[in-house]
């Protein structure tokens, strides 16, 4: 599973790809960091996260749409096939790579909220959760454009699948929040949103339920990538 993750990693900085996302990434998050925060000498991370992640999906798929796909086209997944890793440890290798380089870009936002204590005091702890909530939610689209990468060969197939599952996770559930009335279904319609569950972390919430919700979200794409690789396998 190591020696996975190592290739998968390596590979994303021995190509394009990987510069291409981190500069995406970073550009868009600059712009907005200077538009919320430097223009407004504006302390809290909140309003640029709010803005941030509703961009950032557009990103992502660079990362996971070449994945599995590209291994199946060239036909070397083939390796990975014969290789003494279960299908279930080469998902979660090829997860944490992604996830790695993904981090990267991370890192790199982490100097933002210290240089804003040049305009005053910066709310640490709530800055802090939203960076954990920030990068569990990516972790679950992510999750999702690996799964999107195991079901086809078209690196472009791949993305515009998981542009299409990360949109509807977007608009459907505030589309039909809006249109119920009874309290109790939109409760539990909202219980499943991915965005919902990342509220609480903007204004200095760890909430525990949010946590397990976007790691079960994650695990539960590993595995179903693990599975597709597994039918593949004996296919």
């Amino acid at each position: 599973m190591f020696a996975i993750f190592k290739r998968e990693f390596k590979s994303y900085f021995t190509s394009l790809w990987g510069y291409v996302f981190l500069a995406a990434f970073l550009i868009i998050a600059a712009y907005i960091f200077i538009m919320l925060n430097i223009s407004y000498a504006y302390g809290g991370m909140t309003p640029f996260f709010q803005q941030f992640i509703t961009l950032v999906m557009f990103v992502l798929p660079i990362l996971t749409m070449r994945l599995f796909a590209e291994d199946r086209k060239q036909k070397t997944d083939q390796l990975l096939f014969t290789s003494p890793v279960s299908s279930i440890g080469v998902a979660i290798g090829k997860f944490l790579s992604v996830f790695a380089v993904f981090l990267v870009g991370v890192a790199i936002m982490l100097l933002y909220p210290f240089s804003l204590s040049f305009y005053g005091d910066t709310p640490v702890a709530e800055s802090m959760s939203a960076f954990v909530g920030f990068a569990l939610f990516c972790g679950a689209l992510l999750a999702i454009g690996m799964f999107m990468s195991s079901l086809t060969e078209s690196q472009v197939i791949a993305a515009i699948s998981t542009y299409a599952i990360i949109i509807t996770t977007f608009v459907i559930p505030n589309f039909v929040l809006s249109n119920i009335s009874n309290p109790l279904l939109s409760e539990i319609i909202g219980s499943i949103s991915l965005l919902d569950h990342f509220n609480d972390f903007t204004i200095g919430v760890l909430n525990l339920e949010s946590l397990i919700y976007y790691a079960s979200f994650i695990v539960v794409f590993v595995f179903l990538t693990g599975i597709t690789i597994e039918r593949r396998r004996f296919s």
